[in-house]
């Protein structure tokens, strides 16, 4: 049995042996009746899976088309599966990678594809979301201008496709590549209306195509058909699951980078705000530190993290410190700020697109919440308190044209998030700090 969690960690969204909603039923839904034919004919293309059979699943068809045309394929898979059949008795771990990686190299035999192993472990790719990234980054980077980046959807229900999908799409924003997902789970949990207003294409498939798709996936034969006759060795792609995969393949588009009200300042200045020198600065960040309730936290994520210059500051708190910001130039000067952290790093990601897909026990918020609608920052802190995570905002208290909301109007929002009791606050003429944990 496959079940997997949703994007904040809660209870299972589907198990696999669920028949899901029917194939015909999807047809027949307007997002895919009225979806315009992909016409990206990228000279090289870049396919991230999590686990030895993503790719076929959700890319054969365009990995196909892409050799067809003498186009450059590379398949990078973050993990060897094993984790598909836990309690089996006839199969452990360490021999179910060593089965699915031939079964891989099996069903990419044909197309010539450059084959990247990363080795992560299976289920745990949101707890290893950095070196996903340190991975995949030099691989787009490498792409042409034109190249396309293909991963399962940042919102596939199953934690390993969505720390694949969103890492993937976050670091083809940031160096100006397109990124497109495949649904793949959702197919199952999901229902007709979900891809309606979406940016979903179909990658048209010919017969022969299909034909070469269907000996592929057969070649995952450990994922098809069962290991043996016990319960647990039972097969994951059930003949009703794998009917979605016999046609057409539908890609989401996923959202290019866009430009923010801070390029210019950072462009321009480097560090706008003077995080590195200004007294009020250091000291706001000095009562940040001191006002967290654990010694030390697995990981910290602080949204707008601009310089990255508190982020630098929570990698000595904690055992990773990730960093957000949709402005490409802050994070190039954040790069400069973290180059010595060796536990910190920095992505590209719009505020509200919410949280990214990692196992973030503390979520920072400084000064971030007053240049975001509230119900923007609303999500962000209902997404903490529903992964568990304590949540620090810190806000100046002066007045600006470009603020949305003051400080006190941002902490008072957060503060009234159902769930969710506050153990520090600190007020002072300048600036708030509260931290909120959950309830």
């Amino acid at each position: 049995m496959v079940s997997a969690t949703g994007p904040a960690g809660g209870p299972p969204r589907f198990d696999g042996a669920d028949a899901g909603t029917a194939h015909a039923d999807w047809l027949a839904s307007a997002a895919l009746r009225d979806a315009a034919v992909l016409e990206a004919e990228p000279s090289a293309l870049l396919v991230v899976a999590a686990h030895p059979d993503d790719e076929v699943l959700g890319a054969y068809g365009s990995m196909l088309a892409a050799a067809r045309r003498g186009a450059a394929v590379t398949v990078v898979v973050a993990t060897d599966g094993e984790g598909s059949h836990p309690g089996s008795p006839t199969v452990d771990p360490t021999a179910l990678a060593r089965l699915r990686r031939a079964e891989h190299e099996a069903s990419l035999a044909g197309l010539g594809a450059r084959i990247v192993r990363l080795g992560l472990p299976d289920g745990a790719l949101q707890e290893r979301r950095r070196e996903l990234v340190t991975a995949i980054a030099p691989l787009v980077a490498a792409l042409p201008e034109d190249g396309l980046v293909v991963a399962p959807w940042a919102h596939d229900g199953h934690p390993d496709h969505e720390a694949v999908g969103d890492a993937s799409a976050a670091v083809a924003r940031e160096l100006g590549r397109a990124c497109a997902w495949a649904p793949i789970w959702s197919w199952l949990w999901g229902e007709p209306g979900l891809f309606d207003g979406a940016a979903l294409r179909r990658v048209p498939l010919d017969d022969v195509a299909r034909a070469a798709k269907a000996t592929a996936i057969a070649a995952h034969r450990s994922q098809v058909a069962p290991l043996s006759p016990h319960p647990a060795d039972r097969a994951v792609l059930t003949p009703t699951m794998l009917e979605r995969f016999a046609g057409d393949e539908w890609l989401l588009l996923a959202p290019p980078a866009a430009a923010t009200a801070f390029d210019d300042r950072y462009a321009g200045e480097g560090d706008p705000w003077s995080t590195r020198d200004s007294w009020y600065e250091r000291r706001k960040r000095q009562v940040v530190l001191a006002a967290l309730p654990e010694e030390r936290y697995r990981l910290a994520l602080e949204v707008g993290c601009g310089t990255a210059t508190l982020t630098a500051e929570l990698a000595g708190r904690c055992d990773g410190a990730l960093g957000v910001d949709a402005s490409i130039p802050a994070l190039a000067e954040a790069r400069r700020t973290i180059a010595g952290a060796a536990n910190a790093w920095v992505e590209h990601r719009a505020v509200e697109q919410g949280l990214p897909a990692a196992a973030v026990d503390l979520v920072v918020l400084s000064e971030i919440g007053s240049y975001v609608e509230p119900r923007v920052l609303r999500g962000l802190v209902e997404q903490a308190r529903d992964r568990g995570a304590h949540v620090v905002l810190c806000h100046w208290r002066g007045e600006g044209d470009d603020l949305l909301a003051s400080a006190d109007e941002v902490h008072a929002l957060a503060a009234g998030v159902p769930g969710l009791r506050r153990i520090v606050e600190h007020r002072d003429e300048r600036f708030l700090v509260d931290v909120l944990v959950p309830a």
